[in-house]
């Protein structure tokens, strides 16, 4: 999170008698400058990531100065109603991974893997899914959201009311309506075929939309702090000196 802050302790004896005036142009100030933050940000996402989504793209919020309290905020919006709306089980922000590195957190459908007893627990604690060679993929390069589910329904990987649900669309045995059939293989059994999720299809091939994988590491990408600090130096002073200007002229 960045947290933009103006000093005005050296400020008061300079405009003394306007103490109101200079606490509303720091707020002003405040504000603009982290809205040019939220901004610059934005413009640094959209060429950081390849095909961000609209989620993606709409993901910061700025949190205003007020008179009474002097400091602005940029970070990533809080998705705790979404996550409850939704039972999704992600913790912490999804991109937070690209901006300090290291692993991300498990997604809802990896969660399900990992803990369901309808699959025996296909994927091992602590591992994760990862889009295989034979994953479908949206517009933004991300592993269909229905191929997902597709996937989880023929494991019965939802729960008993989910599994019902789901169940017009495909047979027993975790056969589809296409006839397709999804198999898993997990770690350590000796398979010829790597750890995963495999799509057999009707004409015997077999192809991997899944793969499991001990860990994932994302190195930094998005420079968040490092940008905000350089839009920070560069405007406060110059967003203070015009906001100065609005608070004087209208003081009168």
């Amino acid at each position: 999170m960045v947290t933009v802050r103006f000093d005005m302790s050296a400020l008061n004896g300079a405009f003394e008698g306007m103490e109101k005036q200079v606490r509303f142009a720091t707020s002003l100030a405040i504000n603009r400058t982290a809205l040019v933050v939220k901004e610059v940000l934005k413009a640094e996402m959209q060429s950081v990531f390849d095909r961000p989504t609209p989620w993606t793209m709409n993901s910061l919020q700025m949190t205003p100065s007020t008179k009474q309290q002097l400091e602005a905020k940029v970070w990533f919006k809080d998705l705790s109603a979404w996550r409850k709306s939704n039972q999704s089980l992600i913790t912490g922000h999804y991109l937070e991974p690209q901006v300090y590195g290291g692993s991300r957190p498990f997604k809802g459908y990896e969660y399900l893997l990992q803990t369901n007893p309808h699959v025996s627990r296909s994927l091992p604690r602590g591992w994760f899914a990862v889009p295989g060679p034979a994953a479908r993929k949206d517009s933004y390069g991300n592993m269909s959201r229905g191929q997902i589910i597709q996937i989880l329904s023929a494991m019965r990987a939802f729960s008993e009311r989910g599994f019902i649900m789901n169940r017009r669309d495909k047979g027993m045995g975790g056969r589809s309506r296409n006839n397709l059939q999804f198999m898993v293989i997990q770690p350590g059994r000796g398979s010829k075929l790597k750890p995963g999720v495999w799509l057999r299809g009707p004409n015997h091939s077999v192809n991997q939309v899944l793969s499991f994988v001990p860990s994932v590491t994302y190195k930094q990408r998005f420079d968040f702090f490092g940008i905000a600090q350089r839009v920070v130096d560069r405007e406060m002073t110059k967003q203070f000196d015009r906001a100065m200007q609005d608070a004087v002229a209208t003081a009168w």
